[in-house]
């Protein structure tokens, strides 16, 4: 396993999902500002593994976002190639998202799910002990 497989590998609980515009408008909540969510990296191989997201809305749990697939580290991003999905849209995608980790926080930033939106996700996790 590399090391930034390694950073990833465990459970991570969500502090904040954003969408960013790149016009300058204020960024949304799409699931809320008190979100829940968790997210899960297993090891598999050197640069590999399963990954499984479930997002949703604290005061609705039925608005809500989860998928699981496999997923790399390439480059300083890990790419989430998107197998099951409560958004049937999802399936068969593979997203994009840049990595920063500082100590127990870990930064994923990248694309929105469809392009020509002109926004960005940013989604910010803490690990769990």
């Amino acid at each position: 396993m590399n090391g930034a497989v390694h950073d990833l590998v465990g459970a991570w609980r969500l502090e904040r999902w954003s969408l960013e515009y790149e016009d300058g408008r204020p960024g949304e909540f799409p699931l809320g500002p008190d979100a829940r969510g968790m997210l899960l990296y297993t090891p598999d191989g050197p640069t590999d593994g399963w990954v499984s997201a479930t997002l949703m809305n604290a005061g609705q749990p039925s608005a809500s976002l989860a998928y699981a697939g496999r997923y790399d580290v390439r480059g300083g991003a890990v790419h989430h190639s998107i197998e099951i999905s409560t958004d049937p849209s999802l399936v068969g995608m593979t997203t994009t998202r840049h990595i920063a980790r500082e100590r127990d926080v870990l930064t994923l930033s990248g694309p929105d799910f469809r392009a020509g939106t002109g926004r960005s996700q940013k989604i910010v996790w803490r690990r769990l002990p």
